[in-house]
């Protein structure tokens, strides 16, 4: 691997491929999507202001950040989903509870710009706890419980599938598992299908598939991304605050017609922090990882091939 630094981008969450040299990405320190030339390290002006695309229902400023974890493209619309978590300190964050969509345009001097699809979809964890599949997540507790604690809430992951849904990949809370020393081991990632996502946002109500739950080694999700048929690639880390990077990032391939994910071994991830994962447009065998090492100017993306 080598790493190609590019700033204006901060703190780098979700992230998707625009074409074939363009990908959009998300901060979540703040409300604005930035696109960047994979050839040149700066983002390209202007970034995109969601709080202007969504005035009245996006605002700015402290308390106010949609914490954008997760993005995934069904065509020319761009999902977008929030992280659904409190605060740190385990206070609630209404506008993290976001799922949305834009299509983004390119005018005649290259500048990108978006427009609003449909409306924000606002009561994800209240519909699944209606929904008497998901009760064993017991996510009514989850959503008051700080995002990296035991039992916590946090959406990371975001992924279209060929069918036009979304699968929805939950870091917290895990499935399952045995509390020990007040860690949780042994426990299963959860992935919610998202059946209806187009007409969702055209006032449709929620259509969920069945839950799915995956053995990641006892992490959560940090990425999915579809890569072929129905295979996609899955960036798996500790649901905890992981400090000092003691454990390993990892890299899965799941083919979901199985519940089993296979490792992809050759591949070390030494201490990346992996924060999204995309694929260029007929690149499945070359992944894309962005990464938050804590650089304070920028991100670093690097290009991993699958297949040895």
């Amino acid at each position: 691997m080598d790493p190609k630094r590019y700033r204006g981008c901060t703190n780098v969450s979700g992230a998707v491929a625009i074409d074939a040299n363009h990908f959009v990405v998300a901060d979540d320190e703040d409300n604005l999507l930035g696109v960047f030339d994979s050839r040149h390290e700066q983002v390209l002006p202007p970034r995109i202001g969601l709080s202007e695309l969504f005035a009245g229902e996006i605002e700015d400023g402290k308390g106010c950040e949609i914490d954008l974890e997760g993005a995934a493209a069904i065509g020319d619309v761009y999902f977008w989903i929030g992280s659904h978590s409190t605060n740190k300190d385990g206070e609630r964050r209404p506008s993290r509870h976001r799922l949305f969509a834009l299509q983004i345009q390119r005018n005649a001097v290259g500048e990108f710009s978006g427009q609003r699809y449909g409306q924000i979809y606002r009561t994800l964890i209240d519909d699944l706890i209606l929904d008497r599949r998901f009760k064993p997540y017991r996510l009514d507790k989850a959503v008051g419980i700080a995002p990296k604690a035991l039992g916590g809430l946090s959406i990371e992951g975001l992924a279209a599938t060929p069918e036009q849904s979304l699968l929805i990949g939950f870091r917290n809370p895990l499935a399952g598992g045995t509390e020990k020393n007040g860690s949780l081991q042994d426990g299963k990632a959860l992935i919610v299908p998202l059946l209806n996502p187009l007409n969702l946002l055209q006032d449709q109500a929620a259509k969920f598939g069945d839950p799915i739950e995956l053995d990641l080694g006892g992490y959560g999700i940090r990425d999915i991304a579809w890569r072929r048929d129905d295979e996609y690639l899955i960036v798996a880390g500790p649901y905890h605050f992981n400090e000092k990077r003691q454990e390993k990032h990892r890299l899965y391939l799941w083919d979901s017609t199985t519940d089993r994910p296979e490792p992809v071994k050759h591949i070390d991830l030494k201490k990346m922090n992996i924060e999204a994962t995309f694929f260029f447009p007929g690149q499945t065998d070359r992944v894309e990882l962005l990464t938050d090492d804590g650089e304070k100017k920028g991100f670093q993306r690097a290009t991993v091939m699958l297949n040895r």
